[in-house]
C-alpha cells in the first residue's frame, strides 16, 4: 500500500506541473495580457 501511494505522489508531480506549463502558456498567449483579464 505503500508503495502504491509514494507512486501515486510521484506521478502527481509531473502532472502538476504539465498543468502548470499549459495554464501559463494560455495566459501568455490570450490578447490583452494576464492584468486586463483580471481587471476584465
Amino acid at each position: 500500500m505503500g508503495a502504491y501511494i509514494l507512486r501515486r505522489i510521484l506521478l502527481m508531480i509531473p502532472t502538476l506541473f504539465g498543468i502548470m506549463a499549459i495554464s501559463f502558456a494560455v495566459i501568455q498567449f490570450a490578447p490583452g495580457g494576464p492584468v486586463e483579464q483580471v481587471i476584465a
